[in-house]
């Protein structure tokens, strides 16, 4: 009897060791025809992917360390399913999505690794289309698509070290974010900082962040210095929900100080299983000389939930361009595995539509 009882102990605390950590593998696909033109230039037709939500691959675990503290990672890469291959089509699937491990507790969450930068993480969040697909937000596209000038951090940022603060604090959230330059001998060149702090409670929700990354040549537009800040929030009715963005990103380097301004309005409306997306946004590069080429654009969509997790989507977007702007509407849009952005024309417009599924 004596025997069975330590038998049974001994499963019991097993089990419970077991249930404190735990693997999990996730992802998505998402796949879409997709027609791309641009007035008195070209147009493509291709199956490209990520119109809705970023097709992706990841494993994340966690485990519980007790006491209210426990230990996590988080690796995610990118996949080009509409070729098989990974979304890096030059090195194949990694880990460039996300990669981290973390200590959390009731004092809040230290993370390191590559992972989204504050300010980005107001671009994405108050944006109807969630800077996915044809309907993207045009300061999106511009910042990722646009020959001449680049902010390797808009997104992510390798090397970071970041603190987010605990979620019981009535409803003030925020992180704060700093990215090791790793460069001998190059003192502070490709550094970076940055933080973001917000509210939300019931149907509000309100956030700014500021962006810094020293760049490794000043002299070069590929890695220049960037100041970026932004301010973005959310309002929901309940029958529609309203949210907007501003950015203002500053880049020093052979372009003079040149600033990108971009804002964004838009809103998401529950109809029946899905909802309609629409969005109209501008982006404005404010140069020393010259004209200062600017980019509008308006998009509409509609999603149709089949279940919780998959949907069926379809976008239209168009944009305009003046001063001597030439943004495509698929500017930097996917993972494609072959060449589909099209080569926009000065002071043209484009104009484009993604029909796909998520899952």
């Amino acid at each position: 009897m004596k025997k069975s009882l330590i038998a049974l102990a001994a499963l019991a605390a097993a089990g419970a060791a077991s249930a404190q950590s735990s693997v999990t593998l996730f992802g998505i696909v998402d796949a879409a025809v997709s027609h791309y033109s641009v007035s008195g230039g070209g147009h493509v037709t291709a199956l490209s992917n990520s119109g809705y939500n970023s097709s992706r691959l990841g494993f994340r675990g966690t485990e519980d360390l007790g006491g209210g503290l426990s230990a996590s990672f988080w690796l995610e890469g990118a996949l080009a399913n509409d070729a098989g291959q990974g979304g890096d089509q030059a090195t194949g699937f990694n880990f460039r999505r996300r990669s981290t491990v973390s200590l959390a507790g009731g004092w809040g969450e230290l993370r390191l690794g590559r992972d989204y930068t504050p300010t980005f993480w107001n671009m994405t969040v108050f944006d109807p289309f969630g800077t996915n697909g044809v309907g993207s937000n045009i300061g999106h596209k511009v910042k990722l698509g646009t020959p001449g000038f680049s902010d390797p951090t808009y997104v992510r940022s390798d090397n970071m070290v970041q603190y987010f603060l605990p979620a019981n604090l009535g409803g003030f959230y925020g992180q704060f974010s700093y990215a090791f330059d790793e460069i001998p001998g190059n003192q502070d060149a490709g550094q970076f900082y940055g933080g973001r702090i917000g509210f939300a409670s019931g149907p509000f929700n309100v956030a700014g962040a500021y962006s810094h990354r020293d760049g490794s040549d000043p002299t070069t537009d590929t890695n220049p210095e960037v100041r970026d800040w932004n301010i973005g929030g959310q309002w929901d009715f309940g029958m529609a929900k309203l949210m907007g963005v501003y950015d203002d990103a500053k880049y020093t380097g052979t372009l003079a100080d040149a600033t990108l301004k971009t804002w964004l309005i838009g809103g998401l409306i529950p109809v029946g299983a899905g909802e309609v997306r629409i969005s109209y946004g501008q982006t404005k590069l404010d140069v020393s000389a010259g004209d200062d080429p600017k980019s509008s654009q308006w998009a509409l969509g509609y999603v149709h939930n089949l279940s919780k997790r998959t949907a069926l989507y379809a976008t239209y977007a168009h944009v305009s361009n003046k001063g001597g702007a030439a943004t495509p509407v698929n500017a930097s849009i996917g993972y494609t595995a072959t060449a589909t952005t099209l080569g926009g024309i000065a002071n043209h417009s484009s104009s484009g539509f993604d029909l796909g599924i998520r899952l």
